[in-house]
Order: structure tokens, then C-alpha cells, then sequence
């Protein structure tokens, strides 16, 4: 199971956010809806083996917490619109609020919103402690390049991306103090959705050369 942690500084948590403007109504939540289809679609299909978290810290409802399981997820279609709605409504709803609000599902701090997405309220703490002892990752310009770190592609592994303003010093520290590794994509700086496609793909590489 490989998760990723899309870390949206100013992303709406509260879903009052226009669907035909997201970029100026939503804190640039439109980079975390492509990061979602970055890392839990390929062509015709969803990847299973997937955990996508969206930590929306915009807005007075912030920090708030999105989790889409990919092995449970269905109906998730790749254009940003459908995305959109999804989130929209989850944010929305007001069951979910209550219930997120009392502390989540039995089990769990996060509310069922559909199959494979759930809501919570809570950050960058709560998530650290959903993932339990996995292997932390967080992509930076300039670490070490990801084709240099042999570790890389085990079965828990766990990245951390930032949105457009990349990962803020306190998540930065936060991040290290919990013993995440930074990598590097390479010398070109390129938007989150890629650098997510970029190391997807050196993920399923290696994958297929142990078979």
C-alpha cells in the first residue's frame, strides 16, 4: 500500500468554493483535485494499492483532512470538474460535519463520506498517526534524487507533497521530526501532479523489475 499526503496551505476546508473558478475561490484547491488523479488513476482504471490524503488547511473550518482509499473508491472519474463535486459535497455535508466533529467513525477519526472517501477534522498530526510506522518520504527540490534512494518502492511507503507554495517550514519540521527523508525529482521544477506521475512511474518500474 503506497499513500501519498497532498498538503494544500490555503486549500478550502469548508467546500465554499466555486466549481467554475476552484483556482480563485477554493485556495488553489484545484492542484489537490489533479493530484487526486495523479496518484489513484492510470489509463481506464484506479489504482487499489493507493491511499490519497488531502490536508485542506484554508478557511476558519481548517485544518480538515480528506482520505480516498483507492481500494474501495469507485466511480472516481479522471476529469478535475467530477473530482471537484466530490470534494464539494463531502465538505458540505453536515452529518459528516457533526460526526467529524464528535470524533469520527467507530474505529477511527475519519467519517465515511462514500465508498473510499472519508472525512476528518484534524492535520498534519492526525495523519502522521493514521500512517502508524511507514516509511516517510517528502519531495524537495534540491534532496537527493528518488533514482539514488535503493529504499524506495517498499509496500508502506509514504510521500509528501506540496501544492503550489510547496511544504511550509512547520510541516517541514514536523516532517523530519517524525523521520521523513526528503528526495529530489530531478533539476527541473515541475507542478505537483507531475512530479506525483513522475514517481509513480519510477515506483511501477521498480516494481516490475522485482516482479
Amino acid at each position: 500500500m503506497r499513500r501519498f499526503v497532498i498538503v494544500g496551505q490555503k486549500a478550502s476546508a469548508s467546500g465554499e468554493f466555486l466549481l467554475d473558478d476552484v483556482p480563485g475561490t477554493g485556495g488553489r484547491l484545484d492542484v489537490l483535485l489533479r493530484c487526486v488523479r495523479a496518484a489513484m488513476l492510470y489509463s481506464h482504471g484506479i489504482r487499489r494499492d493507493v491511499v490519497v490524503y488531502l490536508l485542506l488547511g484554508g478557511g476558519p473550518k481548517a485544518p480538515r483532512t480528506l482520505r480516498f482509499e483507492g481500494a474501495a473508491a469507485t466511480f472516481l472519474r479522471p476529469d478535475e470538474r467530477s473530482i471537484g463535486i466530490l470534494v464539494k459535497k463531502a465538505l458540505v455535508l453536515e452529518r459528516v460535519h457533526h460526526a467529524a466533529a464528535r470524533g469520527g467513525a467507530v474505529g477511527g477519526p475519519f467519517v465515511p463520506v462514500r465508498p473510499g472517501v472519508g472525512l476528518a477534522n484534524g492535520g498534519l498530526s492526525l495523519i502522521l498517526a493514521d500512517l502508524g510506522g511507514a516509511h516517510l518520504y517528502m519531495l524537495d527540490e534540491g534532496a537527493p534524487d528518488l533514482r539514488s534512494e535503493t529504499a524506495l518502492g517498499g509496500a508502506d511507503d509514504v510521500f509528501f507533497v506540496g501544492d503550489h507554495l510547496g511544504l511550509d517550514e512547520a510541516t517541514r519540521a514536523s516532517l523530519s521530526a517524525a523521520g521523513a527523508r526528503p528526495i529530489g525529482l530531478g533539476p527541473v521544477s515541475v507542478h505537483a501532479e507531475d512530479a506525483i506521475a513522475v514517481l509513480w512511474n519510477e515506483v511501477d518500474r521498480r516494481d516490475a523489475t522485482r516482479g
